[in-house]
């Protein structure tokens, strides 16, 4: 009876080890394996590119970490990102400020959410539905906002946004470390946070305990849309433009690089920081395809394998261990 016991203790420990370790310990595998085969992989200009390109889909990934906590899905942040960055542009085209601008886009971004989160918790449409068809809404508001044309503006000031740098640190970047270091105080030391991994672990055990589970359901969506607009800000600052058809994709490789990093897709489990993990080993596998010039249609079919494989090895942890 004690050997069996030990056992199973040596197996979680063993497996907690690879799902605590395992993400970090690829990564770095993966970044000495490219470095050797690509030389130019580690020089300076390539690591500031990385962290830059990282930035924006960081920025959405802790969001996404926030709803899939909570046992949910937003494959609309792609979108929202590219209206949020449009607003932007047209707002600064019609000479209102860079500040009104971008607090106007990010109400918008909250106002999305907003309604996301109403229709998945006070209407009980599943995340990933609602979500999808808020893709189509946001998408046809985009094109009728642009008329289906980019809309360009150089602002120097605007343009810092996305292609400073403060202390010679890319301002993006700077942009993304301070939105984790904000989302970690807030899932790990405040009571919201700790409600939000309740709510995704049972949610019925958290309303039967007096957790308002609505109301953290729709502030997460709140949180997702508002930094899914703040990313579509950083992008339209870099590239200078807004285009109808920018953020697509961004949905899948957040989610990605948000399961990657060990956030469990039932939800009740994970941690942001990791999330960055998963984001630069994302980058990382993307910036190296990118040197090695491999073919973008294998990309995306490899970032798939990736995204079953993460939520494949979660599934099956989770059943071996209700079943010991």
């Amino acid at each position: 009876m004690y050997t069996l016991r030990k056992e199973k203790e040596s197996t979680k420990l063993s497996r907690f080890s690879f799902k605590e370790y395992g993400v970090i310990i690829g990564f770095i595998v993966l970044c000495i394996a490219i470095s050797i085969i690509t030389p130019t992989f580690l020089t300076q200009k390539n690591i500031l590119n990385l962290l830059r390109q990282s930035s924006i889909i960081g920025i959405i990934s802790a969001g996404m970490t926030f709803v899939i906590i909570s046992g949910n899905f937003d494959i609309s942040v792609g979108a929202v990102a590219a209206f949020s960055g449009a607003i932007s542009m047209k707002l600064l085209s019609m000479g209102y400020s860079i500040t009104i601008s971008i607090i106007a886009s990010l109400l918008v971004g909250g106002v999305i959410g907003l309604i996301n989160g109403f229709f998945v918790a006070k209407i009980n449409i599943p995340s990933l539905i609602a979500t999808m068809g808020m893709v189509t809404i946001v998408r046809g508001l985009i094109l009728l906002f642009t008329g289906g044309y980019p809309i360009s503006q150089d602002i120097p000031e605007f343009s810092k946004i996305g292609n400073g740098y403060f202390l010679r640190i890319p301002i993006p970047v700077i942009i993304f470390f301070i939105i984790v270091a904000i989302a970690h105080v807030v899932l790990t030391k405040t009571r919201f946070g700790r409600y939000v991994y309740s709510v995704g672990g049972n949610s019925e055990a958290s309303r039967l305990n007096g957790i308002n589970v609505d109301y953290y359901k729709i502030q997460v969506f709140i949180i997702n849309g508002v930094l899914a607009a703040l990313a579509g800000i950083v992008l339209a600052a870099r590239l200078g433009t807004a285009t109808p058809v920018a953020g697509e994709g961004y949905d899948m490789d957040a989610i990605a690089s948000v399961v990657i990093g060990g956030t469990s897709v039932a939800g009740g489990e994970g941690s942001v920081l990791k999330t960055v993990i998963g984001v630069l080993l994302m980058s990382v596998i993307n910036n190296s395809f990118n040197l090695l010039g491999v073919n973008i249609y294998f990309q995306y079919i490899f970032k798939g394998l990736i995204i079953l494989s993460a939520v494949g090895f979660d599934a099956y942890s989770k059943k071996r261990l209700s079943s010991n």
